[in-house]
């Protein structure tokens, strides 16, 4: 291989590394606002903040990430009551997954809705490959 197809070769390599890298979490994520995630079809638009515990059978938790944390490593609700969480991205670009309840959302601004209907403690992490702390982004919803 000559030396100019050579160069040619690694700037396109390194040009579609940057680009994966830039669309991680230090993409700019203004496009994605007002987009609204799903969760098997069932959308919220409750923008209220975290509540804690409810009485009423009804919570809608705001969850922000930022790079490589989400702001509540925890999440308790109670066994029954209908969840609604919304993403906001503060810095960066991420999703939010709880795979025992087929919650995905994958945009700032996205909701999904669920019945806690399984008692203890479900995993949750980043659904969108961002960086280099990606794996730190992992937190529990704990059912009571």
């Amino acid at each position: 291989m000559n030396n100019r197809l050579r160069k040619g070769l690694l700037t396109a390599v390194l040009c579609c590394a940057a680009a994966l890298a830039l669309s991680g979490c230090g993409g700019n994520n203004n496009a994605n606002k007002n987009n609204t995630g799903t969760n098997n079809g069932n959308t919220g638009t409750n923008n209220s903040a975290n509540t804690g515990a409810s009485s009423g059978g009804e919570q809608t938790i705001t969850v922000k990430a930022s790079n490589f944390k989400f702001d509540q490593p925890e999440i308790h609700v109670k066994q029954g009551d209908k969840v609604t969480i919304k993403l906001q991205n503060d810095q960066g670009m991420h999703g939010f997954a709880i795979d025992d309840y087929n919650v995905d959302i994958k945009e700032s601004g996205g909701t999904a809705s669920f019945t806690a209907d399984k008692a203890g403690e479900h995993p949750f992490h980043c659904s969108i490959v961002c960086g280099a702390g990606h794996a730190n982004m992992v937190g529990k919803l704990i059912v009571d």
